[in-house]
């Protein structure tokens, strides 16, 4: 069982469908879920949800986001482009007091997995795992029928606590990867700067 120490950049681990389990050495974990395209201010509010949560409890804080993008495996369209290349992603997430960023591999099989089986699959990979912060927008599993209220019903059946972050409101604009991308294509850097909380 391998176990993510520490660091002055977070270790980005590639995890599978698979059996392989990750236990921390016993401490409780501590997640946030999602793409994290940009990882905009919005993600930062969650990143440091989980820090916190870990400090508090003696564990640890991971990231669990996703490669290929999901888009670009449910879609038959041009998928839009992210706002980051995967290294700076990885590079301002790394830049945080995380334990790691685990990579999950986002494919056809992954994308069919229900909810319900989402949730047990996570238990099963990350048995320790205690907490999950997640925004009030967050959809997942098959056709993205799951969103935060199916999630705290399930995550309470195992003993995890999910803290869902209200939609953060920038000069009245909702603040989303997909949102920042529309800023983006029209040029409004200034706002998307903003929603980004750095200079692209």
């Amino acid at each position: 069982m391998r176990e993510t120490q520490k660091k002055d950049m977070a270790e980005v681990i590639k995890t599978f469908l698979d059996d392989l389990v990750y236990d921390f050495s016993g401490k409780p974990l501590f997640m946030t879920i999602g793409t994290f395209d940009g990882v905009h201010i919005g993600h930062k509010k969650l990143i440091s949800s989980i820090i916190e949560q870990a400090k508090n409890n003696g564990g640890v804080a991971v990231v669990y986001t996703f490669l290929p993008y999901p888009t670009m495996v449910l879609t038959t369209a041009k998928p839009k482009p992210m706002i980051f290349g995967i290294e700076k992603k990885y590079e301002i997430l790394g830049s945080y007091a995380l334990d790691g960023i685990f990579e999950q591999k986002f494919d056809d099989q992954f994308s069919k997995i229900s909810p319900y089986d989402f949730v047990t699959f996570l238990k099963r990979k990350f048995p320790t795992l205690r907490g999950i912060s997640i925004g009030e927008d967050f959809k997942f599993g098959h056709n993205q029928i799951g969103d935060a209220k199916i999630l705290k019903g399930y995550a309470k059946h195992f003993g995890i606590e999910v803290t869902v972050m209200p939609l953060l409101i920038l000069k009245g604009k909702r603040v989303s990867s997909s949102h920042i991308r529309e800023l983006l294509e029209v040029g409004h850097l200034d706002l998307a700067n903003l929603m980004l909380g750095r200079k692209l």
